[in-house]
C-alpha cells in the first residue's frame, strides 16, 4: 500500500524518527488515553512506540502500517493510525486522535482514506476493530465507515474494571464474490 495519502484535510504518511516529539505532546495527556489500553508514557515510552513503528515499516513483507495523521492546514501531527495484517486478507485497525481535534471528523476521514488505499493492494476482505463501550464517538466512526457491531464476540476490557470492548467488523465484498444472479 502506498504512503503518503492525501485527503481534503489530512496527510497520512509513514512515521519518521523525528515524529516522537509531536506524538509525545498529546501522548502524555491523560485525556488522550481515556479510551486506550495504556497509561500516558514518558518520553522514553513515546520514543519506543515510534521506534517500534519504524521497525515494523521496514519488515518485508510489510504487515503493519502505522501512519502519522497530519492536518494539512497547520502541518501539525494530530494522531496516528494502525492497520495490521493478521492473516491473509484479514487486518485489525486502530486510530487515535489528539483530544483537541476530537469530534471534527478527522478519524473518519483518515480511516476511510487508509482503507480505500489498502483494500486492493493488501487483498483485504475483513477488517476488525475494538472500541471501548464508553467511547460513543468511536462507535459512530465505525458505523459511518460501514463496520458492523459483532454480537457474538467481545474484546478484552480497554482498562481494568471496564466492560469488555465492543468488536466491530467490516467485511469487504469484491466483484469476484458477487454472483451474477444477485445483480
Amino acid at each position: 500500500m502506498p504512503l503518503p495519502l492525501q485527503t481534503a484535510r489530512l496527510l497520512l504518511r509513514d512515521m519518521t524518527g523525528a515524529d516522537w516529539r509531536a506524538v509525545h505532546i498529546y501522548n502524555r495527556d491523560p485525556d488522550f488515553h481515556r479510551f486506550l489500553p495504556i497509561d500516558p508514557p514518558d518520553e522514553e515510552g513515546t520514543r519506543g512506540f515510534v521506534q517500534l513503528c519504524l521497525a515494523r515499516a521496514r519488515e518485508r513483507p510489510r504487515r503493519h502500517y502505522d501512519p502519522i495523521i497530519e492536518e494539512c492546514v497547520t502541518g501539525g501531527v494530530i494522531g496516528t493510525l494502525r492497520l495490521s495484517l493478521r492473516e491473509r486478507g484479514v487486518a485489525d485497525l486502530g486510530y487515535a486522535i489528539r483530544p483537541e481535534r476530537w469530534n471534527r471528523g478527522f478519524a473518519t476521514e483518515a480511516v476511510a482514506a487508509l482503507l480505500a488505499a489498502a483494500r486492493a493492494p493488501l487483498g483485504l476482505r475483513e477488517i476488525w476493530a475494538t472500541v471501548d463501550p464508553a467511547n460513543a464517538a468511536s462507535c459512530r466512526v465505525m458505523e459511518k465507515l460501514g463496520f458492523a457491531l459483532s454480537t457474538n464476540e467481545t474484546g478484552a476490557p480497554i482498562k481494568p474494571g471496564r466492560p469488555p470492548s465492543l468488536v466491530y467488523a467490516l467485511r469487504v465484498v469484491t466483484a469476484d464474490l458477487i454472483s451474477e444472479r444477485a445483480v
